[in-house]
């Protein structure tokens, strides 16, 4: 998202309800990437504790996009999806997804 100049903050389904479910609140957006593996049922508690909070809410469901791939692949095939997210986000928010402030500059860090 650092692309976008995005806010943002990745979170395993698994600690969501260590604290952040504390954020979920109307107008707060949230990104789901559902899994076809032992993390699923995790993560539609998450996906569901939201809905009912919020409908700012985007799931990406690997079982509907895989074909019958592997789980494996799950990562690869949905990068895919996310890269184009950040993309469209990008000129949503007129942003030039290529105009850096600092990243591949000669910024002293």
């Amino acid at each position: 998202m650092e692309f976008t100049w995005t806010h943002g903050c990745v979170i395993e389904s698994g600690e969501f309800r260590h604290g952040p479910l504390e954020i979920v609140e109307p107008g707060v957006p949230f990104l789901f990437l559902l899994g076809n593996d032992e993390s699923r049922h995790t993560t539609e508690r998450a996906i569901n504790f939201v809905k009912q909070r919020t409908d700012n809410v985007i799931v990406i469901d690997y079982a509907e996009i895989s074909q019958g791939l592997h789980p494996w692949l799950a990562p690869f095939l949905m990068f895919v999806p996310m890269e184009w997210l950040c993309y469209y986000l990008s000129i949503y928010k007129d942003h030039n997804p290529d105009e850096r402030r600092y990243y591949g500059g000669l910024v002293e860090y």
